[in-house]
C-alpha cells in the first residue's frame, strides 16, 4: 500500500483495490498535477459551458456563490488525483450545460402541460436505511413519476413519457448510462454498496446539484470549506430549483394518466439529505408528504461511512476515515434528534410524515407500502402489489455481492452507537439488528 493511503488506513479501513487502468492513469498524471490536467477554474468552466451550448442565461444568480465556493474547495482541499479531477470536471460541466439548456428551453414550452406538482412524496431517512429500495418500489406504480438518472442529467428536450422508440431519448439514456456506470468501473466494489443505472430512479441531490447546494458535491469530495458553507446556507434556493427542474421534466409528459387517475402522475422523490432541510422543503412544497425510514444505527452509520470513504477513494488518494466516522456518527444523531423535535413542536408539519421501519419493509414490503398509501389517503391497487413482488424477485438482495465493513476498522463501537441513538430508537421503536 502506497504512502498516499496513510489517511485511509489510520483506523484499519482498507480502500477497495483499484483496476490497473485506474492506477496507471493516476500515476501518469501525478507529475503534472491533477488540476493542471483537468482545470477546475470557475470562470473557465462557465465559459466552456456557454461555448458548448451557445447559451449564457443560467436562470438567475443564486447558484453562483455555491459554485465558486465549491470550485475553491476542490482546488484547495480535495486533493484530487487525475482520474478524480477528470470525473469532477465532467460532472461540473455537464451540470452547468444542463442548467443552461433547461433555462433556454423554458422559453419555448414543450407540447405537454403536465407541470402540476401536487402532494409529492419525499422519501428520506439516514443513508443505508432503505430509502433507495423504497423509492424504487414506490416508482413502480403507474400513477407515480420518479425522476430517472438519465433525464436528470440530460434533461433537454423534456422527456416524452410514453413515446416508445424515441431515438434521441435512447441516445441520451445510453450516454448517461456510460457515465453513471463509470463509478463501478473505477471502484468495482462500489456495486456491492449501491447500484447506479441511467433508468433507475435518481436522488434529488443530483437535481439540487444544479443549484450547487447539494450533498452530492460534499459527499464525493473532501471539501470541508464548501461543506461548512452548505450547512449554514438556507436551502430554499435549492428547492426552488428542484421544483423548477421537476416542472420542466413534467412538461414533456405526453402519456395520458392511468384510467384510475384524473390528475398528472404524483412525483415520488428521494434523498437522505432532505432530513437536514425539511423547513426549506415544506416552504417550497407545503403539501408534500415525507416518508421517513428508520433503521438500527449500528447498521446505517458504519455502512454509510464505508460507502462515503469508497466514493472519495474514487477521486482522491487521501481519505480521512477518522474524520468521516466522527462527523457522521455525531452529526446524524444531532440531525435525527432535531427532526424529531421539529415534528413534535410543530415547526414542520408532523402530520405530513409517514414512518417506515426498515425491518418491516424487508419482512413485508407489500404490506408496509400499503400502509404508506393508507396513511396518505391513496388507494393501493392489486397491480401495484404484483409489480412489487415481481421487481423484488428479479432483484434479490446481495445480487452484486456483500458490502463488507467492520465497526472497529471505522473507529466505532456498537454499544456506544446504540446508546448515542437511544432516544431516536425509542421514539420510532427501531428494532435491534445485532
Amino acid at each position: 500500500m502506497s504512502h498516499a493511503n496513510a489517511d485511509a488506513l489510520r483506523l484499519g479501513w482498507e480502500p477497495p483495490p483499484r483496476p490497473r487502468w485506474v492506477s496507471d492513469l493516476i500515476a501518469a498524471g501525478e507529475s503534472l498535477g491533477a488540476t493542471r490536467l483537468h482545470p477546475l477554474d470557475p470562470a473557465a468552466l462557465v465559459t466552456a459551458a456557454s461555448d458548448a451550448t451557445g447559451l449564457d442565461d443560467f436562470g438567475g444568480t443564486t447558484w453562483r456563490d455555491g459554485f465558486e465556493r465549491l470550485c475553491a474547495s476542490l482546488h484547495d482541499e480535495a486533493r484530487l488525483h487525475s482520474v478524480g479531477a477528470a470525473l469532477t470536471r465532467l460532472e461540473l460541466l455537464r451540470t452547468l450545460t444542463n442548467r443552461l439548456r433547461i433555462v433556454g428551453a423554458e422559453r419555448e414550452p414543450p407540447p405537454g402541460t403536465a407541470t402540476t406538482i401536487a402532494e409529492p412524496w419525499f422519501v428520506t431517512g439516514t443513508a443505508r436505511s432503505g430509502t433507495s429500495i423504497l423509492h424504487e418500489l414506490l416508482a413502480l406504480d403507474p400513477a407515480h413519476r420518479a425522476p430517472r438518472a438519465w433525464e436528470v442529467m440530460d434533461s433537454v428536450p423534456a422527456p416524452r413519457i410514453g413515446s416508445d422508440g424515441h431515438v434521441d431519448e435512447r441516445r441520451r439514456v445510453t450516454r448517461a448510462d456510460h457515465e453513471v456506470r463509470l463509478w463501478d468501473a473505477i471502484a468495482p466494489e462500489y456495486l456491492t454498496m449501491h447500484e447506479n443505472g441511467a433508468e433507475l430512479p435518481q436522488e434529488c441531490i443530483f437535481i439540487t446539484a444544479h443549484e450547487f447546494m447539494s450533498d452530492h458535491w460534499s459527499g464525493v469530495h473532501d471539501v470541508p470549506g464548501y461543506n461548512r458553507w452548505l450547512v449554514r446556507a438556507g436551502q430554499r434556493p435549492a428547492y426552488q430549483w428542484h421544483r423548477r427542474h421537476l416542472a420542466f421534466l413534467g412538461s414533456g409528459a405526453v402519456a395520458a394518466p392511468p384510467p384510475t387517475q384524473e390528475s398528472p402522475p404524483r412525483w415520488v422523490l428521494k434523498a437522505p439529505s432532505h432530513l437536514g432541510a425539511l423547513s426549506s422543503l415544506f416552504a417550497v412544497y407545503p403539501d408534500a408528504w415525507v416518508i421517513q425510514t428508520h433503521r438500527d444505527p449500528r447498521r446505517t452509520i458504519p455502512s454509510t461511512i464505508s460507502l462515503m470513504a469508497t466514493l472519495r477513494w474514487m477521486r482522491s488518494d487521501h481519505v480521512d476515515v477518522a474524520r468521516l466516522s466522527e462527523t457522521m456518527a455525531h452529526g446524524f444523531a444531532l440531525q435525527l434528534a432535531r427532526v424529531t423535535a421539529q415534528r413534535n413542536d410543530g415547526s414542520i408539519p408532523g402530520e405530513r410524515f409517514v414512518d417506515v421501519r426498515y425491518a418491516d419493509l424487508m419482512r413485508d414490503p407489500v404490506g408496509t407500502i400499503r400502509t404508506v398509501y393508507e396513511r396518505t389517503g391513496q388507494t393501493f391497487r392489486d397491480d401495484v402489489a404484483s409489480a412489487i413482488d415481481e421487481y423484488l424477485a428479479r432483484r434479490p438482495r446481495g445480487r452484486h455481492g456483500e458490502h463488507r465493513y467492520a465497526l472497529a476498522d471505522l473507529g466505532l463501537d456498537g454499544d456506544e452507537l446504540r446508546e448515542s441513538y437511544a432516544g431516536y430508537c425509542d421514539a420510532y421503536d427501531v428494532p435491534d439488528e445485532e
